[in-house]
Formats: structure tokens, C-alpha cells, sequence
């Protein structure tokens, strides 16, 4: 009896060890950003999340970000959160990108720019098995800004920097 409680300890503990080098006990780093234009070059989606076409798109950002020294991240803007009965959602999803043209865009995609005075940022670098979803993020994000007073829209933009980063930017009501 006392090994097997021995055996759940040290697992228990090595566990621990584990999520946090892995980044689990990482706080997410929030911040008021005033000003906020961020272009997105990408397409129009509707659909359920997790479906392959959505996949697919991700896919084409990600090899953007790769090929392309004016993409800086994969973007996906959410015009409100999805549906939970449905799982539909209406996004807008490419690639983050400055104030440069980008050369190699894919067929059908567009520039948007999405400008507010206003907006709350979280970001975190941890491993994606023990990063926040960003939906969890989201929520953090909006508890935030009520905590400051501050009016946000439902529109929010995910962006993936890296392969072990996360930013949701929570717009500003306009």
C-alpha cells in the first residue's frame, strides 16, 4: 500500500514538473492597446469549426507565414464567437501583415483592415499542451476589460505568431 502511494506521488509530482516546464503555469500577459490597425490578408469563412475546409485554409496561412517575410502570423477574426448549438462560425482567416504589400497571396484572398481606438491583447508562449485555449483567453480577456471599464465589441482576431505563441485581441467597441 505505502509503494503505491510512493509510485502516485513521484508520478504526481513528475506531472507537475512536466506542465510547468512546458509553460502550464504561465499567466497570460494583458494589456490595453490604443490605436489598434491590424491588416489581415486572408479569405472569408463560414462553417462549423473543425471542419476540413477550415483546416485547410490554416494550412495555406501557415505556409504563408513560412514563405513570406511580410506575413508575421496566422490571424483568424472571429465576427462574434460561435454558435454553441451549431458549432457555425463566421471568420475571417489569413495572415497577420504590416504596412508592406504581400506578394504571393492566395487566389481569392483579400486585404482587410480592421482599425478601433481600443482594444485589450493577451498573449502567452507556452507549449500547446498546456497553453489556455483561446477561449478560455477570451474570457480572461473580458473580465479584464470590465475590470477597466472598458466597452468591447464581439469581434476578436486570434494570431498565432509562433509555434508555441498565442495572442487574442478582444476589439474595442466602435
Amino acid at each position: 500500500m505505502k509503494k503505491t502511494l510512493y509510485v502516485i506521488a513521484s508520478l504526481f509530482i513528475i506531472s507537475l514538473i512536466v506542465y510547468a516546464f512546458l509553460g502550464g503555469f504561465k499567466e497570460v500577459g494583458k494589456s490595453m492597446e490604443e490605436d489598434v490597425l491590424v491588416h489581415i490578408a486572408g479569405t472569408e469563412y463560414k462553417g462549423k469549426v473543425g471542419s476540413d475546409s477550415l483546416g485547410m485554409l490554416f494550412m495555406q496561412a501557415k505556409d504563408l507565414v513560412e514563405s513570406e517575410a511580410t506575413a508575421n502570423a496566422i490571424a483568424i477574426v472571429y465576427y462574434g464567437e460561435a454558435d454553441t448549438k451549431t458549432g457555425a462560425v463566421h471568420n475571417f482567416i489569413g495572415v497577420a501583415i504590416g504596412d508592406e504589400m504581400i506578394y504571393k497571396m492566395p487566389e481569392g484572398w483579400e486585404i482587410k483592415t480592421f482599425e478601433r481606438s481600443t482594444s485589450v491583447k493577451g498573449c502567452i508562449e507556452a507549449n500547446v499542451l498546456a497553453m489556455p485555449t483561446p477561449d478560455d483567453m477570451l474570457q480572461e480577456l473580458k473580465m479584464y476589460a470590465i475590470d477597466r471599464n472598458v466597452a468591447v465589441d464581439s469581434m476578436f482576431i486570434e494570431l498565432y505568431p509562433g509555434p508555441n505563441q498565442l495572442c487574442v485581441q478582444l476589439l474595442g467597441a466602435e
